[in-house]
């Protein structure tokens, strides 16, 4: 028993750092090339599970092919426009200056319905209202509303608005965050007189950030 935990254990692990390997992306932003990798993970990570008699190498080598030829493969992606195309395709317009493409839904093979529920997705509820959209080589759909249906901006209305910048999380679920993006660090010191601005005990806090303009905001932990 302690030999089957421990091989899932170490499998479980080099999957995760495969994964990491090939970056950040949801499942459905996945190009083919990496879904086929990601299925492929999968299939040879449960095999040692099922047969323990099977040494550990067989499923780790593998996998370590997997995410070479993953790597590999956006190398060449990177510096090749001609087999990105070949490897990712390319986006298609499905709606073009407000027309739909009916030639390129049938290559596609996409129904009516299809780019109706995709639209919808994207807060479209009236296929009449858009005026371009693509299909992306990953599967979603980027769609361009008519300039009339467009919501307004400050610029539209001539309202200068000032950049209040990304909030920094300062604690989160009880705990104090100092370096929550990778090249921005917070010193103690600064967040003790943040934390202490709001007048709570920090382990009662969910979420506590502030912006640049030293506005905080806070959520309390109700648990």
């Amino acid at each position: 028993m302690a030999i089957n935990f421990l091989r899932a254990f170490i499998i479980y692990i080099f999957v995760i750092l495969a994964v990491r390997l090939m970056g950040k992306r949801q499942v459905g932003e996945l190009k083919p090339h990496e879904l086929v990798i990601t299925i492929l993970l999968s299939a040879v990570a449960v095999i040692p599970l099922e047969e323990n008699s099977m040494p550990l190498a067989n499923c780790l080598v593998p996998i370590l092919l997997f995410i070479s030829m993953e790597i590999i493969t956006s190398v060449i992606s990177m510096k090749s426009l001609k087999f990105r195309n070949l490897i990712q395709g390319r986006p298609i317009f499905i709606i073009r200056q407000g027309k739909l493409d009916q030639k390129k839904l049938k290559e596609m093979r996409f129904t009516i319905d299809d780019v109706i529920d995709a639209l919808r997705q994207k807060n479209v509820f009236n296929i009449e209202e858009v005026e371009d959209a693509v299909i992306e080589t990953n599967g979603t759909i980027s769609v361009l509303p008519k300039a009339e249906y467009k919501p307004l901006t400050a610029n539209d209305v001539g309202i200068s608005v000032k950049e209040k910048g990304m909030p920094v999380t300062i604690v989160m679920d009880g705990k104090p965050v100092s370096e929550y993006f990778n090249e921005y660090k917070i010193k103690d010191s600064e967040i003790e007189l943040v934390i202490q601005s709001v007048n709570k005990k920090t382990e009662k806090i969910m979420l506590l950030t502030i912006d640049d303009d030293g506005n905080t905001y806070l959520i309390d932990k109700e648990i």
